[in-house]
């Protein structure tokens, strides 16, 4: 597999190709954190387009036992055979089979740089609606949209050319997650007929004070520089389930703004209505999405 070929599967997807997801919202403002993501199915027409219909395919495994595998090969012709690229993903809360394939698939295909970019755009802000129970994009946005992926793909590749995705999917405007989803960093795997890389599984930092600094997730995931946040207060409106070890944390601030962060083994005190002191936030990001882990507080009493 040439350079030429590594270089137009990494190549930047045109606008219309790329949908945008609310990863976090304000109540008080009626906005949202806007982040970009890709459909399963423009990955399908970039795999069609550059390598050929025939020259690829994937491979599910399941995993422990809420996650799956996905393994994308891609025929060498040079070596002349697969070579394969695994990630995972845990299942979803909605349609959880369906959500944990189409997520892992999503990673793999980000093993093989496709759509790896989009992990170094920040997050936009822009106006939402509210729908039932999720926060929408306005439609009046997609301008705003626009122009803050152009600027970030102008800024990362260098120009605005990019390889035309054969019918893009439509924009559906997603709802939002204002709690995002499983962040915990999925276990990779690299399979092909010269031999197998056994997958590993993630670590996350055991959020106590002293502040302490999480582990980085395992495999070969695209990495986004970490941003620490400065220092709050905040005081603890939910607690869900978040894998075996983990839990995410509804936080609520001062000026009433939700921010969601994972912590690993809860210690004892923290429930919701406890009241947070001093609490240290990094921004991470994995091959998926960007995520808070909680690596410093303080325990106060519970209002």
């Amino acid at each position: 597999m040439n350079q030429e070929v590594i270089s137009k599967l990494r190549a930047p997807f045109p606008f219309e190709a790329v949908e945008a997801k609310i990863q976090v919202t304000s109540k008080e403002n009626g906005t949202g954190m806007a982040v970009f993501y890709l459909d399963s199915r423009a990955i399908q027409n970039r795999l069609d387009e550059v390598l050929g219909h025939f020259n690829w395919k994937n491979q599910y495994l399941a995993w422990q036992n809420n996650a799956q595998l996905c393994g994308i090969a891609v025929f060498n012709a040079e070596r002349n055979e697969w070579v394969g690229k695994f990630d995972g993903a845990e299942c979803s809360d909605i349609e959880p089979i369906k959500g944990g394939l189409s997520d892992s698939f999503k990673r793999a295909a980000c093993m093989w740089g496709i759509g790896r970019y989009l992990y170094e755009i920040e997050g936009v802000w822009v106006e939402v609606e509210q729908r039932g129970k999720g926060a929408y994009i306005k439609s009046t946005q997609q301008g705003k949209l626009k122009a803050a992926y152009d600027t970030a793909v102008n800024k990362i590749f260098g120009t605005g050319g990019n390889i035309p995705i054969a019918n893009p999917p439509i924009k559906n405007n997603q709802p939002a997650n204002t709690q995002p989803k499983q962040q915990q960093p999925a276990p990779t795997a690299q399979q092909n007929q010269g031999g197998t890389q056994s997958p590993s599984s993630p670590k996350n930092a055991n959020a106590k004070p002293p502040q302490s600094s999480p582990s980085q997730p395992s495999g070969d995931k695209q990495s986004t520089k970490s941003n620490v946040i400065p220092m709050q207060n905040f005081k603890i409106r939910g607690i869900k389930n978040a894998g075996k070890e983990s839990k995410l944390l509804e936080l609520c601030s001062q000026d009433g703004e939700l921010i969601s962060a994972y912590i690993r083994n809860l210690e004892k005190g923290i429930a919701v209505g406890t009241q947070l002191r001093n609490v240290q936030l990094e921004e991470k990001a994995d091959s998926s999405r960007k995520y808070n882990l909680l690596i410093g507080y303080e325990l106060a009493e519970a209002a």
